[in-house]
């Protein structure tokens, strides 16, 4: 005897079925507008040079070439990067002032393969592509989802002595994920639908 289709089963599945059809299509829209975008970032590393710091400067100007005159040092951070060979090493960023302006900013001068060791730089012109500097929230700020203002921070095309060149930022590099997470959510569609047709078939005979 053959058993009639579950109705609110079959309501449920379809409503599911077609939730994540919807999500697929969500992340192609996503995912169209990142290829978009990476697209504009990319343009920018062919745009002419602009002065840095300035007001104003922020996701408009990111890996777009940046030039600015380091008056003054006034300290030193390290943190994990990759010089032009590829090779992993510490990125020894300066902070720096720019007399003329009052504005302080950040650069990349170079990788070294210690953390300890400074470089015997005390500022002059620098020329790189922009890009964020590196997060410094406290656990607090990074617990509650508390997000502070970044400024752009330059990477040196040319290292201060004893180091090697910091790799220069590459847009072409930013990963666009949302392609995949809309294959993921058609193909769960599609298990789905299997899945609960197989069932209705084993149910029936």
């Amino acid at each position: 005897m053959k058993r009639p289709v579950p109705v609110f089963a079959t309501i449920i599945v379809l409503a599911a079925v077609l939730t994540m059809i919807g999500l697929g299509v969500w992340q192609v829209g996503r995912a169209q507008e990142k290829d978009r975008r990476n697209a504009a970032l990319v343009s920018r590393t062919a745009l002419p040079p602009v002065a840095y710091p300035q007001t104003g400067f922020g996701e408009a100007y990111h890996y777009r070439t940046l030039e600015a005159d380091c008056t003054q040092v006034l300290g030193w951070e390290d943190a994990g990067g990759k010089d032009t060979r590829g090779r992993t090493g510490w990125s020894k960023i300066a902070t720096c002032l720019d007399a003329r302006t009052g504005n302080r900013f950040k650069v990349d001068v170079g990788v070294g393969l210690g953390p300890d060791a400074r470089p015997e730089w005390s500022g002059g012109k620098v020329s790189g592509r922009g890009i964020f500097e590196p997060e410094d929230r406290s656990l607090y700020e990074l617990v509650m989802r508390i997000e502070q203002p970044r400024r752009l921070m330059i990477v040196s095309e040319t290292a201060a002595s004893g180091l090697t060149p910091s790799q220069q930022p590459d847009p072409s590099g930013e990963k666009n994920s949302s392609w995949a997470y809309a294959v993921q959510w058609f193909l769960f569609a599609a298990s789905a639908l299997v899945i609960y047709v197989l069932a209705l078939r084993r149910r029936r005979e």
